[in-house]
Order: structure tokens, then sequence, then C-alpha cells
């Protein structure tokens, strides 16, 4: 970081001494040296490895996840659907998840099932629903306290009318 700040400092006073027309061209050269220099030196806080993916989920150590539904390529009612999943504590998570419509329909809804990786596999461990009529979105979530040591997952399905579609977000561990 104060490598960064004493390169920005220098191409300050380089810029300084430039003449006028000089300035634009040579700014933007320096800038976009810049960003590469401080792009390079920024390391990512978590390490980069492999990571291992059950069923389309990827097993993450982050502290929250979301998932994002495939649309229906001629669907009429479905706008997009969401999962998400997040630690709020130990042995703690936030899960849910939201259905849009393209427009009010008749009647909305979201399943949202939390699963849990048990030998190699997604397992149920809670679901539930929330549905509405005569509207344009639905979402429910809720915070569950949860056995730590485990992954989790939020898959969610979302109706619209006659569409649906499902989501679901990477396991996180608790």
């Amino acid at each position: 970081m104060i490598l960064a700040l004493v390169f920005l400092k220098s191409i300050v006073n380089i810029v300084k001494s430039l003449k006028k027309g000089e300035k634009m061209r040579r700014l933007q050269s320096i800038l976009l040296m810049a960003v590469m220099v401080i792009g390079l030196t920024c390391v990512p806080s978590k390490s980069v490895k492999a990571m291992e993916c059950v069923d389309g989920s990827y097993l993450t150590k982050d502290d929250c996840s979301e998932g994002e539904a495939e649309m229906i390529p001629r669907g009429m009612y479905l706008k997009s659907g969401t999962s998400s999943i997040s630690e709020v504590g130990t042995g703690k998570i936030a899960a849910g998840g939201r259905t849009v419509g393209q427009m009010v329909v008749s009647k909305i809804s979201v399943t949202v099932k939390v699963e849990r990786l048990v030998n190699g596999s997604w397992a149920s461990y809670t679901s539930w629903s929330e549905e509405k009529s005569n509207a344009a979105l639905v979402s429910s979530s809720k915070t569950l306290t949860v056995p730590i040591g485990y992954y989790y997952r939020v898959y969610c399905r979302h109706y619209a009318n006659t569409d649906a579609s499902g989501s679901y977000t990477d396991g996180i561990h608790i």
C-alpha cells in the first residue's frame, strides 16, 4: 500500500512538470501503467486453489454465496430468480430466495431448500415456500441454526404462472 502511494505521488509530480498539450497523452499512459502495477501488487486475501465441485456447486470457504436462475429462452412470465446463503454467526446461516416476474402475474412463488453435504452428496436439511397472487415479486428468507463442520448450499425453484426455473448457490463451510 505504501509503495502504491509513493508511486502515485511520483506520478503527480511528473504530470505537473509536463506542458499542457502533452499532459493528457502522458497522463493516460501513466494511469494505465499505475493500474497495471497496482493490479500486479495486490494479492488476493484467500489462497487460490482448485475447488471441488459437487452437483454444480463449488465448495468454498467463503462466508456467503448467491446463485442466479437459468432463464427460459421463451419464458413469458419469469424474469429472474436468485438464491442466497450467508454465515451470520457461529452455527447460524441466513438462507433465502427471490423470484421476479416480467410483470404482475396471477401466481408467483419461490421454494427454498437448504441442503447439507453428507458423504459427498447434497441432502435436504430443511425447506419452505412462499407464494403470492397478483404480484410481480416474491422473496423469502430465514435465519437457521445448523450443525457446524458441514458445507451448506441453497437450491431454489422459481415459478411465475407456467414458467419455472431453478437456482443454487455454491457450498459454504459452516
